[in-house]
C-alpha cells in the first residue's frame, strides 16, 4: 500500500506480488477465533484484498469493507470479489486517517502493517478506528518489528541490510519497528482489555526465499538502493555487494526469513 497522503514507500512489482500472497489464515490468524457469523468488519490498508476476502468468509453474512489509499490495489481487490463471487465484501479508496464511515459502524476493524507506514500518525488512525467501531467492538492490529527479524544463512555482505532498511523507512516517514509500541498505541486511543501475541511472516521453502530475494533486490535496484547512495549511507561497492549477496542467499538451501510481528486485540468499552 501507499502511505496516507500519497507518499509511495517503494512498492515494486515484486513487493506487490508479496502482498498478494497474504491470507487471513496467516496474517489474521490471531483474530479469527474472535469472529462470528454476521459481524460487520473493516480492513484498513487492505491492499489487494487477499486478507479481507478470508475475513469475509469468516464473517458471512456480515459485511466486510476494505479501504486503501492505492487505487490500483482497490481495483485489484474488487476484481477478485467479482471473480470469486464474494457477495459480502466491497473495497473503496480512502484515507485511514479520515475514514469514510459514520460513527459506530463496525464490530471489528483489522489492520496489517498499516501503522508501520503512519509512524507518528498511528495514534490518530487508532482514534479513527475507535470512532467507527460499535461499543464493545474490537480492533485487531498487527505490525512488524524489524529489530527482531531473523535470517537463516545470512551472508556477511548482508549484515548491514536491516539497519539500513530501518533508516530508509524512517527517512520516508514510516517506522518498521512500530510493532513493539502497538499495545501503548491502542491503550492511549481508548481500547481496553488488550490481548497481545507475536507471530512471523516466514519464507522457508525454496520458492518463497527466491521470491524474497527478488523483492529485496528490486528495492536495492530501485528507491532503497538509490537512497543509500544519494544520502551517503552506504558506498556503491556495499550496495553492489548486497545485490549479489541477496541472490546467493535466495539460492542457499538453508536460507529462511522470518519477519516478526506484534499483534494486539483491544476492545472499545460498551
Amino acid at each position: 500500500m501507499k502511505a496516507q497522503g500519497g507518499r509511495s514507500h517503494g512498492v515494486t512489482p515484486e513487493l506487490n506480488r508479496d502482498y498478494s500472497t497474504r491470507t487471513a489464515n496467516r496474517q489474521a490468524a490471531f483474530v479469527l477465533p474472535y469472529l462470528r457469523p454476521g459481524m460487520d468488519l473493516l480492513d484498513i490498508g487492505c491492499g489487494p484484498g487477499t486478507i479481507s476476502l478470508g475475513l469475509a468468509n469468516a464473517s458471512v453474512p456480515g459485511r466486510v469493507a476494505g479501504v486503501d489509499h492505492d487505487a490500483k490495489h482497490v481495483q485489484q481487490a474488487n476484481r477478485s470479489v467479482a471473480e470469486q463471487g464474494v457477495t459480502n465484501a466491497t473495497f473503496l479508496r480512502g484515507d485511514v486517517l479520515i475514514l469514510p464511515f459514520p460513527d459506530a459502524q463496525f464490530d471489528v476493524v483489522f489492520e496489517n502493517n498499516v501503522f508501520t507506514h503512519l509512524a507518528d500518525r498511528a495514534e490518530q488512525a487508532a482514534r479513527e478506528v475507535y470512532r467507527v467501531l460499535k461499543p464493545g467492538g474490537l480492533f485487531a492490529a498487527r505490525d512488524v518489528n524489524v529489530e527482531a527479524v531473523l535470517w537463516g544463512g545470512l551472508p556477511d555482505a548482508l549484515q548491514p541490510l536491516d539497519k539500513l532498511f530501518i533508516r530508509w523507512h524512517h527517512s520516508r516517514g514510516s517506522d518498521i519497528t512500530i510493532g513493539r509500541r502497538l499495545p501503548a498505541l491502542l491503550r492511549e486511543a481508548g481500547f481496553g482489555n488488550t490481548v497481545k501475541s507475536v507471530s512471523a511472516d516466514t519464507k522457508g521453502d525454496s520458492e518463497s526465499t527466491r521470491a524474497h530475494a527478488d523483492m529485496t533486490s528490486s528495492l536495492l535496484d530501485g528507491p532503497f538502493g538509490q537512497a543509500l547512495l544519494d544520502n551517503g549511507w552506504a558506498p556503491s561497492a556495499t550496495v553492489e555487494n548486497m545485490k549479489k549477496a541477496i541472490h546467493r542467499w535466495g539460492e542457499d538451501p538453508d536460507a529462511f526469513f522470518a519477519n516478526v510481528h506484534v499483534e494486539v486485540i483491544g476492545w472499545k468499552p460498551d
